[in-house]
């Protein structure tokens, strides 16, 4: 294929590699996806091999995105990477990833640094600073694990970048960060100045050039190297974007270039958020930065998402390696027809989502999944719904604290890829009472990347643009007969967690 100024974006995300080549006006020349696992070297740990999940699959990514669409390399003016975030990766002076990479906040190692922390630092002084309070989101907890509990490590460290910086490193040689990622990683990041914080870094003992250049996530921070392009296949003419988080990305697909704009994100991590022109910071959600200086977004992200949809498909569901292997199957499709036939409420049974603990909006680690109510009536199907149903509710708790901080929420925008489904996106509707604008392509992160990627060379003129790249498939609007049923669901939830949250604590 021989069009010119075509886009190349790539998404990491923590179980899923995404990537699409797209025209400047959006539609998708090709597209494809790759999973792969999470290493936990221990309870409390969630890594990934920066060279082989990171690099590896964004070199994965784009050889297949170019073969499978025999686009001339030549054709893609600029590429750009959105990953999870935050993460947490030591590098020495060549760039090389001193250990495995520290994912987000479903990495608990850090708790003991916290505490220590807030009381050099205090709590207030975090949330006042960067936007966010201190927890296993955060990134200067990570660092002090890795100064306490690996020297050798910390004393060798020429940078503490992350995996969207790691993997523009590897593109072009630099030592890049973006604001959007720093800003969601808290302090050593200063939200209201865009710079880092150099009362954190002392605290660290740190130097302040052992974190990366602040860039934003539209700008451009190289060509691709010779060494690159012999990699990836892409041509060193290529321009590379500073790229961000994967949120950022996603949220921006949803046209995230607006104050006032909400989006819900059906990911391994589910979130949801308002596009705001003001800078707040308020205890229980979070602040940060979109792509673009002055625009922030609001809420947040609950720590279980699809995972809980993928792991009670891996656990629990009756599919075989033989049946997963066959062509066309889609074991999701399979287990939300049958989910459709399980009436709202579940017949009693209601799930607690917090398999890795949970963030936003009670920042607590120890939490745990749970499924109550329990009968001998119930299925592995009922299983599955009560699972998204406890999702939706915490997204519901997660909506109130937007709510309580002035937002007004009535429709949102959703992409992800959990989003596909109809019977979640309904589930969700009735739980919220919102109404849903379901973007037809499930390409969120990697769209918003390719966007980004437009963006930052010229190719694309103005961020309003994305707007155009926008189609509905559907809209979701909430059942008015189970509101009655859900509101009291909900209640049920929230009293479960605060009557069993001390409980947890002693597992």
């Amino acid at each position: 294929m021989s069009e010119n100024n075509l886009l190349m974006g790539i998404d990491i995300g923590t179980t899923t590699s995404k990537g699409v080549i797209a025209t400047p006006d959006g539609k998708i020349v090709a597209s494809c996806g790759f999973e792969h696992d999470i290493s936990r070297p221990a309870a409390d740990m969630a890594e990934h091999d920066a060279d082989k999940v990171w690099w590896g699959d964004f070199v994965r990514v784009c050889r297949n995105l170019l073969e499978i669409s025999g686009v001339d390399p030549e054709s893609i003016s600029a590429v750009s990477c959105s990953t999870m975030y935050p993460t947490l990766v030591p590098v020495d002076t060549n760039g090389n990833a001193l250990r495995q990479g520290i994912l987000y906040g479903i990495d608990r190692r850090a708790l003991t640094q916290i505490e220590k922390l807030k009381g050099i630092l205090s709590d207030d002084y975090c949330l006042k600073v960067s936007g966010n309070g201190l927890s296993t989101q955060s990134i200067a907890p990570k660092i002090m694990w890795i100064k306490e509990n690996e020297p050798e490590v910390f004393e060798k460290t020429y940078k503490f970048m992350n995996a969207s910086g790691y993997i523009t490193h590897k593109l072009t040689g630099e030592f890049i960060m973006d604001h959007g990622s720093a800003s969601l990683g808290g302090v050593p990041y200063r939200l209201a100045e865009n710079t880092w914080d150099t009362v954190t870094i002392k605290a660290l003992g740190i130097n302040s050039d052992q974190l990366p250049e602040l860039v934003w996530a539209d700008q451009i921070v190289g060509h691709v190297s010779a060494e690159a392009a012999a990699e990836t296949h892409l041509s060193v003419n290529t321009l590379v974007a500073a790229g961000t988080g994967d949120h950022v990305t996603e949220s921006l697909s949803q046209g995230y270039v607006r104050s006032g704009a909400a989006s819900i994100s059906y990911g391994t991590a589910m979130g949801t958020d308002v596009c705001t022109d003001r800078l707040l910071t308020v205890p229980g959600i979070s602040s940060s930065l979109t792509c673009f200086k002055g625009l922030y977004t609001v809420g947040g992200g609950m720590l279980n998402g699809s995972s809980l949809t993928r792991w009670f498909r891996d656990n629990l569901s009756c599919f075989d390696e033989k049946m997963m292997a066959e062509e066309g199957f889609d074991p999701y499709a399979v287990l939300n027809e049958q989910a459709r036939n399980i009436p709202a409420g579940c017949d009693g049974l209601l799930a607690l989502p917090y398999f890795s603990g949970e963030k936003i909006p009670f920042f607590d680690m120890d939490a745990k999944g749970v499924l109550f109510g329990l009968t001998l009536r119930h299925t592995r199907v009922h299983i599955y719904r009560a699972l998204m149903e406890g999702i939706a509710f915490g997204l519901r708790h997660i909506i109130e604290c937007i709510q309580n901080a002035g937002f007004v929420v009535e429709e949102v925008i959703s992409t992800g890829g959990g989003a596909s489904g109809d019977v979640f996106t309904q589930i969700v509707s009735d739980v919220t009472g919102l109404k849903q604008q379901v973007l037809k392509a499930s390409h969120g992160s990697p769209m918003g990347a390719a966007f980004l990627a437009g963006l930052a060379s010229g190719v694309i003129k103005d961020r309003s643009e994305i707007l155009n790249w926008n189609e509905v498939a559907r809209y979701v609007t909430p059942d008015p007969s189970k509101k009655q049923l859900y509101d009291e669901r909900y209640i049920v939830f929230r009293d479960l967690y605060a009557n069993t949250k001390n409980l947890m604590k002693l597992l």
